[in-house]
């Protein structure tokens, strides 16, 4: 409906819509040029014809909730209604333009009788004493487009007796598109806390709502009439939206007159993880209050500014902090705490575990984020005594499953009486077994010994463990201990050819012989490979011999022995294996005729490729990736049109390992029209090894297939592709809502380096909804190492989540980007130009040190302190690093 205003302010009506005409019963012929106050007298009693002069004078946009006002002209509702004697109407004034002017006004009118309706039957259903509607109820509510107020019915029902019921009701009111729901939550938490059932319900729905809530939650928080009770549960709110914003209220809480106040206010810093709030809470932990020094530690753990971590050094001497500081600072320490910690451990009585556990911590966190683990254990072990060694294997029966894997690290790196038996009783340990491993082979011969000795364990996983490790030691003398294990579970067996493999002794050789045919695939696999790597001076006479074996295991092993070393005295035998009565020894046969040097193989393997049953051509397929491109090629080509599916698979991916370009044309019909998926994808694969310009189009086509892997394929091949036309269908995967998708179009793209993508990444960097999404556009980032790149890493550090992240891709650049990072150091933002600072004190090039040196002029005292340590760590790594730490 339009209309006009005269000279005197009254509003004549100008288009009349057939709808209007419908339920109020006036035809478009008798409303147009009459005045409207004339059509519905009421409108002027009712204040909205003021509305509409609102919007003629001033360009005012007036919403009309049915809420407040019923409906802007009344009629009858169109169907019957259960609750309204009127039309129930959501109507919208607005101006009506000519250029500039405003030439007349418009409303626009829908009814919403019908919801009204459903919402007012399923508020009356929440009141049934039956479970099961009030459920059914809730969870209608939950998922409509709720008018304004309907949220009161849902935040009444949030103590209802029944925990489905408050949760769907907590759910629907998380999704209330108005602000009533944020009231109706604020209003349930002051008024209602009391009882448990309404405010967990409240606090799980003001976490997941889409609504804007922190700043209601900040006003409630220090608002002079919300009791303790209250505070403290505004400040776990805070915590729990993780939102900066509530920093200031939080920090200020921090002083509330209520202890339990200060607790969440504790806890809830350290959710946000925002370093701003490191150095007060420092000060609260070095205050040592019993009751809040714990919740302060850990939310600096949580944190993890190594800014504070030397103020937490003091605390290792007090006896009822000591093992929480222990922990704080393994998950935020850098260099300059690992000797006051380890020192600690030397002491009689000392929190062993807990300190173990917090230096085993720092070693992974160094590896995992700036591949310098070996600096916490070089450190660590120049502090460490006797004592601790006796500390910790003293703690290895009391210590949890968990535990366990911290206390066995650090028992590793200690080379005093008892540590071998002890590391050697922790491979029995399920926990501890591949640690314990580690350390017994980083000591070399000396383990020798003890791990012979785990070799009699009644255990297979711990003798296992044991003949692995044996076996990256080399070491002759666990030769014979090996070769009994032959005759062991299959298993253990294959581990035990592995590790013989890896020593490389001909003493194992004939043990190894004897057992070529033994019933498990498994095992006479990693014997033949055992074998070829002895490649025993013997080896040809046997092979030859071993070829006419009366057992087919025994052929089929030889077979691809003689394979592997191409003997020529075999040939014959090979040869005359592809007409073997066993379909095994046959397949194995015809595979290695491509390693013999001899007309009749080709030839064989052509007549196999083309006559034989199904497995040998497979096989031939599979051996053709070994012949010279000129033979194999067209026989490869005419494989692909095979009618067995795996014969064309592995012929297609022979052709790939060829890298034949003139068979494009074929590729791309295998990867477009192939019944079986995995010819499809293996097609694709090729495609993408050959990264013909040709074949982008198609690889676009294809990474939108309605088949999920073969379009996963596609992706991961268009990083391999050459052209700007790849990064179009990649940029169209970062908007799937698969991330196996989204996670393979990033790693395409980093492979490729496509700096144009960086927009979109930096996007899912911060939005996505999937933190496996985030995590990987951050790295992806990194990759592309472009200027932009660089810049949308670095501003991710706003969110503190993500600050440890963003530092450890800032320090993997090269030494031209450098200067990139150090712009980060004028970011507006505290948070961002600490995580710098920090980034370029792990930089491994020279020129990140002036931009530090810079950082000791910054306006803030955090990121000039983060500075000043991060100068001061320079000079820690080296050959002689342990020796420097420990003399400063």
């Amino acid at each position: 409906m339009g209309g006009s205003f005269t000279t005197d302010g009254a509003l004549v009506v100008r288009s009349w819509d057939a709808w209007l005409g419908e339920v109020t019963g006036i035809a478009e012929s008798d409303a147009c040029g009459r005045l409207l106050a004339e059509l519905f007298p009421d409108l002027e009693s009712r204040g909205l014809i003021a509305r509409l002069r609102d919007a003629a004078d001033h360009g005012t946009i007036s919403v009309l909730a049915p809420a407040f006002h019923q409906y802007f002209i009344a009629c009858s509702p169109r169907a019957a209604s259960t609750h309204f004697a009127h039309m129930q109407q959501l109507a919208t004034i607005a101006p009506c333009r000519a250029g500039e002017a405003i030439a007349g006004v418009t409303v626009t009118i829908e009814d919403v009788t019908s919801r009204l309706d459903a919402e007012r039957d399923l508020a009356l259903q929440l009141k049934s004493p039956d479970d099961a509607v009030r459920l059914q109820a809730v969870k209608q509510l939950a998922t409509m487009d709720l008018s304004a107020g309907a949220s009161e019915p849902l935040a009444g029902i949030l103590g209802d007796s029944n925990w489905r019921v408050r949760l769907a009701a907590a759910d629907g009111l998380a999704h209330v598109h108005d602000g009533s729901a944020v009231d109706a939550l604020m209003a349930a938490v002051r008024d209602r806390h009391r009882d448990p059932a309404v405010l967990n319900a409240a606090l799980t729905a003001l976490v997941r709502t889409d609504q804007e809530v922190a700043p209601a939650v900040v006003v409630l928080l220090e608002s002079p009439d919300s009791d303790a009770d209250v505070r403290t549960y505004m400040a776990l709110a805070l915590g729990l939206l993780e939102d900066r914003r509530g920093m200031d209220v939080l920090l200020r809480a921090l002083d509330d007159v209520d202890a339990n106040v200060r607790f969440h206010a504790i806890e809830a810093l350290g959710r946000i993880r925002s370093r701003q709030a490191a150095e007060p809470l420092a000060r609260i932990a070095e205050a040592r209050d019993f009751s809040v020094a714990f919740a302060a530690l850990d939310a600096l753990a949580l944190i993890g500014d190594p800014t504070v971590a030397p103020r937490l050094v003091p605390l290792l001497d007090d006896d009822l902090l000591q093992a929480a500081a222990a922990e704080a600072l393994g998950k935020l320490g850098s260099e300059d705490v690992i000797a006051p910690l380890a020192a600690l451990l030397n002491r009689p009585g000392a929190p062993a575990i807990e300190v173990a556990e917090a230096l085993a911590s720092m070693r992974t966190r160094f590896e995992e984020r700036f591949g310098e683990g070996a600096l916490v254990s070089d450190i660590a072990s120049a502090v460490l005594t006797s004592a601790a060694a006796r500390n910790l294997i003293e703690v290895t029966s009391s210590a949890t499953s968990q535990q366990l894997h911290g206390v066995t690290m650090v028992l590793g790196w200690l080379r005093f009486e008892g540590v071998d038996d002890a590391l050697g009783g922790l491979l029995m340990v399920a926990p501890a077994r591949r640690v314990a491993a580690d350390a017994l082979v980083a000591r070399g011969a000396a383990a020798v010994t003890t791990l012979l000795g785990a070799l009699g364990s009644d255990d297979d996983e711990t003798r296992k463990a044991a003949a692995a490790a044996l076996g990256r030691l080399g070491n002759v003398s666990a030769v014979p201990a090996l070769v009994s294990l032959l005759d062991a579970e299959p298993e253990v067996a294959v581990v035990a050819a592995g590790a013989l493999a890896n020593i490389g002794d001909s003493i194992a050789f004939e043990p190894l012989i004897g057992h070529l045919g033994h019933a498990q695939a498994a095992v006479r696999q990693a014997v033949v490979g055992a074998l070829n790597s002895i490649g025993h001076a013997d080896m040809p006479v046997r092979v030859r011999e071993l070829l006419g074996h009366p057992s087919p295991r025994v052929r089929e092993s030889a077979a691809k022995i003689a394979g592997y070393f191409g003997y020529q005295e075999c040939a014959d035998l090979v040869l005359s294996l592809c007409h073997d009565e066993d379909d095994a020894v046959r397949r194995a046969a015809v595979e290695q005729l491509a390693h013999l040097d001899d007309p009749r193989a080709l030839a064989l393997l052509c007549d196999a490729l083309r006559d034989g049953p199904p497995g040998e051509r497979a096989a031939a397929a599979r051996a053709f990736a070994h012949v010279p491109m000129g033979v194999a090629l067209p026989q490869l080509r005419h494989a692909c049109g095979d009618g067995d599916p795996w014969v064309r698979f592995y012929a297609t991916r022979s052709i790939g390992a060829h890298r034949d370009a003139g068979a494009l044309p074929m590729l791309i019909s295998l990867a477009r029209t192939d019944p079986l998926p995995p010819v499809r994808i293996v097609a694709i694969e090729a495609l993408g090894i050959l990264g013909a310009p040709e074949s982008v189009g198609v690889l676009g086509e294809l990474a939108r297939d309605p088949d999920p892997p073969v379009a996963v394929a596609a992706l991961a091949a268009l990083g391999l592709a050459r052209g700007d036309d790849a990064l179009t269908p990649l940029l169209e995967a970062l908007h799937s809502r698969d991330p196996d998708y989204v996670l393979t179009a990033m790693t395409s793209i980093a492979r490729r380096g496509d700096a144009k993508a960086v927009g979109p990444l930096a996007e899912l960097a911060r939005f996505a909804g999937s933190g496996r999404v985030r995590e990987r556009a951050l790295d992806t980032l990194g990759a592309i190492g472009s200027e932009a790149a660089i810049a949308a890493v670095i501003e991710l550090a706003d969110q503190p989540r993500r600050s440890a992240d963003v530092i450890v891709a800032l320090t993997r650049v090269g030494e031209h980007q450098v200067a990139w990072v150090g712009r980060g150091l004028r970011h507006p933002d505290v948070e961002v130009r600490g995580a710098v600072v920090e980034a370029l004190g792990r930089i491994a090039h020279g020129s990140a040190t002036a931009f530090l040196v810079s950082a000791l002029d910054d306006s803030a005292s955090a990121v000039r302190l983060a500075a000043a340590q991060a100068l001061g760590r320079l000079d820690v790594r080296g050959p002689d690093r342990p020796k420097r730490v420990l003399a400063r």
